[in-house]
């Protein structure tokens, strides 16, 4: 394991997609969401991927330069093409279209298609609280979660994600997948060859497995429960859009990377002050949280809300660096000699 200083990869992680001359827009927004997903811990989505970017947009995969259009518009819902662009840029252009919305309509919806990968759902919705608004994000993606009661997975890991503002700390996140966990999870135990935990991962057969090199998809949250939102996901996003469904996307690693992948998106803001005053909903939000961070937690353990966790994270590796693992290090390495600069030494 290595530990890297945030602030200095983030500038030879943006230098070098400058020179492949990638938007400075969709640069500045991929490296902040990677970078803040690894100080909060959320490494699945976080600074491990920039490898596989920087070869979408060598390769084809990713627009380097998109052209968005607002293909419809209607008051306080539109939809957006993103031409090919690297979803964190998307998202957070939708996001702001969404929150300029909410402010006059009471709330706004973007729906995007012909997007790609757009990393941690939270970059989007905590932009939105920090705006006072409450945040919605949403994406579909390839078939990589079980479909309940089948052998073979149908939806994707289709996260949900919400946040609002609370006085005196960061936003409220639930950010979750509709699967137990997200498949790089699973990816990770394969470069670290350990095994995962059972009752995560399906092998070709539809059998419970621990080998991450047998895994073929990923346990619903909830079992059913699990599918359904998964459903209520790729309905939001595919087919509101007229886009491809998750069973029709190419895979994320492994397939051809000069390939536009079509991922869409949902997203949507609430304004806060068209329901009540922005600070008592703040404060009520603390006391909520607080109350609940102070129930009697069971012995060894820390009563939390969504969130928290990343909130920890973040306070620690501020302070101590964000850990990579060597073999991801090695492909940063081979990218460029320059992000030597960035290890801390421990």
């Amino acid at each position: 394991m290595v530990y890297v200083n945030a602030e200095k990869l983030k500038h030879i992680m943006l230098d070098v997609l400058l020179k492949l001359h990638v938007n400075q827009d969709s640069a500045n927004n991929l490296v902040e969401s990677i970078t803040e997903a690894s100080l909060k811990g959320i490494d699945t989505h976080g600074l491990a991927l920039f490898p596989h970017y920087e070869e979408g947009f060598r390769l084809g995969r990713l627009n380097k330069n998109p052209d968005f259009k607002i293909i419809k518009n209607n008051g306080s819902a539109k939809v957006l093409d993103a031409d090919g662009a690297v979803g964190h840029h998307a998202g957070r252009f939708a996001m702001d279209f969404c929150i300029d919305m909410a402010a006059k309509y009471g709330t706004g919806i973007v729906a995007v298609k012909n997007s790609s990968h757009f990393g941690a759902a939270n970059f989007f919705t905590e932009y939105a609280a920090k705006h006072n608004m409450i945040g919605f994000a949403y994406t579909n993606t390839n078939s990589l979660v079980k479909a309940h009661n089948a052998v073979e997975p149908f939806f994707g890991t289709n996260p949900i994600c919400f946040s609002c503002p609370i006085e005196g700390e960061e936003p409220f996140c639930l950010d979750m997948a509709t699967s137990v966990i997200s498949w790089n999870y699973v990816r990770n135990h394969k470069v670290t060859n350990k095994k995962l935990e059972d009752g995560l991962a399906y092998d070709e057969n539809g059998q419970f497995t621990t080998d991450p090199f047998k895994a073929r998809c990923v346990r619903p949250i909830g079992d059913y429960k699990g599918f359904g939102l998964g459903m209520m996901v790729e309905i939001l996003c595919s087919v509101l859009t007229g886009s491809n469904i998750g069973h029709d996307l190419q895979p994320m690693f492994g397939s051809n990377m000069s390939k536009k992948r079509g991922i869409s998106h949902f997203f949507q803001a609430i304004d806060i002050s068209k329901f009540t005053n922005v600070k008592t909903f703040s404060n009520n939000m603390k006391a909520l949280c607080e109350t609940i961070r102070n129930l009697k937690p069971l012995e060894g353990k820390t009563v939390m809300v969504p969130g928290d966790p990343e909130k920890f994270a973040m306070a620690k590796r501020k302070k101590e660096g964000i850990p990579i693992e060597e073999n991801v290090w090695k492909e940063f390495l081979a990218i460029t000699e320059e992000f030597g600069n960035a290890l801390i030494s421990k």
